[in-house]
């Protein structure tokens, strides 16, 4: 590490110390811009990915204008630290070192009337479902999102889609996919709560010259994108991210799960895993076999393979997405939030085509009760990932889970009437 790197890292947990503005955090590394930059790679390794902080959104990966990462493991490596531009874009995009700058809105355009109750700025929130009965066999709750795609691309609004598919020997591991086709579509239909880096593909993207394109992504990936739209270090990469992604999909997520937990639900379950044909969560984990039979297991108990880094990600309902979704409330529809004039047009387009049906809120609602706590749930107590503890000091004490955390493990508040020992 070079000794501007040293300077840059020392600066930044300087302000973290000294509880400086967490808006002024960035300018930490943006000084070093009119000196010529630096390596900040370096920072990116020291302060998220050594510590186990990275989330995985691989935003520093596709930013990169010279391939400096590979990724492995849901995390960036340093594969090739020679070819560094010091363009600094890696820090710039990465949601664990800083928040959102305060323009963000503007560039997100809200939807009037603007509205936040806990869960982002929105205009209105419907129940909807697809009326292509091909689609609803393939999806998960009510298959929005993929006739929303499918409906952009028949109508030539948006080129292709960056979604999430799986792996070929395991139908719960996920793996990232560059849709152009309807059947790419249909393929990737459906979820999988695995962490699926479906943010690589944008790489694929820019070297095939695809765009406009939509993203589907869960909340830390949409957070990760939005930074390299915003990015106040304008170079051609955040340019291309700021002009070819066009609408951005959210699906709500309290917190994914490790590979491993396919296997221990197999174990659980006493089958092989791999005729594990879709998992849902409804409150519990609801699997469906190959052979068509259904099975459930405890969510508290699937609960202890929560994957330890969702804890830093506190955005439950993708805030920052055009349209968000998620299969809470009325079963077989998709809880649908329209956050972005982009988001109305592309859903009531899809709507007025025939393409949606729809019902209001009311019609079930545990969708908005639901909303309510799981967003408030995944705020509650936390402090900006930053000023989280480590992977490390938290395994120390025990507590990796990232749903407890904050709420009865070690970073829980001490209740008002507990004494403290003298």
């Amino acid at each position: 590490m070079d000794e501007r790197s040293k300077q840059v890292i020392e600066r930044y947990r300087s302000l973290l110390d000294d509880n400086a503005n967490a808006q002024e955090w960035a300018f930490s590394w943006r000084t070093e811009l009119n000196r010529g930059g630096f390596q900040a790679v370096d920072l990116l390794m020291e302060e998220v990915v050594k510590p186990g902080k990275c989330i995985g959104c691989a935003a520093c990966v596709t930013i990169c204008p010279v391939d400096v990462f590979d990724y492995k493991n849901e995390n960036p490596i340093n594969a090739r630290p020679d070819a560094c531009v010091q363009c600094v874009l890696c820090a710039e995009v990465c949601p664990v070192l800083r928040p959102a700058d305060k323009d963000l809105p503007a560039l997100l355009d809200y939807q009037e009337p603007i509205k936040d109750e806990g869960y982002g700025p929105y205009a209105y929130g419907i129940y909807s479902r697809s009326t292509d009965s091909e689609i609803l066999k393939h999806c998960q709750d009510g298959g929005m999102v993929s006739s929303l795609i499918l409906h952009g691309m028949e109508t030539g609004t948006i080129e292709g889609a960056i979604l999430g598919d799986v792996m070929e020997d395991n139908r719960q591991i996920g793996r990232h996919k560059l849709a152009l086709t309807r059947e790419d579509v249909l393929n990737c239909a459906a979820s999988r709560y695995t962490y699926s880096p479906n943010t690589l593909a944008f790489q694929e993207a820019i070297e095939q010259k695809v765009g406009p394109v939509a993203m589907v992504g869960v909340p830390c990936q949409v957070d990760g994108l939005r930074l390299q739209q915003n990015s106040s270090i304008r170079q051609e990469m955040s340019k291309w991210y700021k002009n070819n992604v066009s609408l951005v999909f959210g699906l709500f997520c309290s917190e994914s799960f490790t590979h491993e937990s396919i296997t221990k639900l197999g174990e659980i379950l006493e089958i092989d895993p791999k005729t594990i044909k879709n998992i849902n969560i409804k409150g519990k984990v609801i699997i469906r076999l190959d052979n068509g039979e259904t099975r459930e297991v405890s969510l508290k108990k699937y609960r202890d393979f929560a994957r330890p880094a969702c804890l830093y990600c506190l955005d439950y309902g993708a805030e920052s997405a055009d349209i968000g979704a998620g299969g809470i409330g009325l079963d077989g529809w998709t809880y649908t939030l329209i956050r972005t004039k982009r988001g109305h047009k592309a859903f009531q387009e899809a709507v007025k085509a025939g393409k949606l049906e729809v019902r209001p809120l009311s019609d079930d609602p545990r969708g908005e009760f639901l909303m309510n706590m799981l967003s408030k749930n995944k705020k509650e107590n936390r402090p900006l990932p930053a000023k989280m503890p480590t992977h490390a000091e938290r395994e120390a004490l025990g507590s990796l889970c990232p749903k407890t955390f904050y709420t009865t493990g070690p970073g829980a508040p001490t209740p008002k009437n507990e004494k403290t020992e003298q």
